[in-house]
């Protein structure tokens, strides 16, 4: 029987783990904007409960909300 190490293989490495993180700075809401700023304010809470989806959320909210 031979040792084949190719990841995935039966017998073989799995490869090295892989760290998936949040990104590091909180988009900024726009100003003069109550629907991004409603969304900053919202994810401090979140945050402070550990949940990471919720913030993500508030995250997409602030980036991607229309502004004229």
């Amino acid at each position: 029987m031979t040792d084949d190490n190719r990841p995935g293989a039966p017998g073989g490495s799995q490869g090295s783990a892989v760290h998936v993180t949040l990104p590091r700075l909180d988009p900024e809401p726009a100003p003069d904007c109550p629907e991004c700023a409603g969304a900053a304010v919202r994810r401090a809470p979140c945050r402070q409960a550990g949940d990471i989806s919720r913030v993500s959320d508030c995250h997409v909210v602030v980036r991607r909300h229309p502004h004229e």
